[in-house]
């Protein structure tokens, strides 16, 4: 069951046989069904999660409307980032789009393996600033990219998602309305 988030992690550390074991005296592993919230609007992001299985939609309201932020690919981390690192109340709400199984560390435990373990803590700088450096790219792209650019992207890196997350969700994490999103898959032809 650890397999997946062992490959991701050792992409960045090397870690020895008491810093996994310190790790796996911490984790747990959750089960979310299709549409449960893992992180409430309002709520202080206490943990961060590993998608072992299953889509997660990262989303805030906005006048009544649901703005999709992120999806998060298989295999990576997903919190409400801003309130983890600042300890303050969630803008976001994390819901799970699929059925998800995660591997799951509270903040105070990531502390402890921060402090304990040096390369924990590398490991957790490495990882907040790949969601930082990804939350930058995201942001570049809807400057200076179109939605058939951006769609092409996520079809190239992540088939998967395209597969098994419903078009409404890809739509608005493209940035365009499910309409333009039909469109734009009929006139690609690959």
């Amino acid at each position: 069951m650890l397999d997946n988030l062992l490959n991701f992690i050792n992409q960045f550390v090397d870690f020895n046989q008491n810093d996994l074991i310190a790790m796996q005296e911490r984790i747990e592993t959750i089960h979310l069904n299709k549409n449960d919230i893992f992180i409430h609007e309002g709520e202080i992001a206490d943990r961060i999660a590993f998608t072992n299985k299953g889509y997660l939609r990262v989303y805030y309201n906005h006048e009544g409307e649901e703005i999709t932020r992120d999806i998060t690919p298989l295999h990576s981390f997903a919190t409400a980032l801003p309130s983890f690192v600042s300890q303050t109340p969630s803008f976001e709400i994390i819901s799970a789009i699929t059925e998800c199984e995660l591997i799951v560390i509270k903040r105070n435990d990531l502390e402890f393996l921060y402090s304990t373990f040096p390369k924990w803590e590398r490991l957790g700088r490495r990882i907040i600033e790949e969601m930082f450096v990804e939350s930058q790219r995201r942001i570049y792209s809807f400057i200076t990219e179109t939605a058939e650019i951006r769609y092409k992207r996520l079809l190239k890196q992540y088939p998967d998602m395209i597969r098994d997350v419903p078009l409404k969700y890809i739509a608005d994490f493209l940035g365009i309305k499910l309409q333009s999103l039909s469109r734009l898959r009929k006139s690609i032809d690959w």
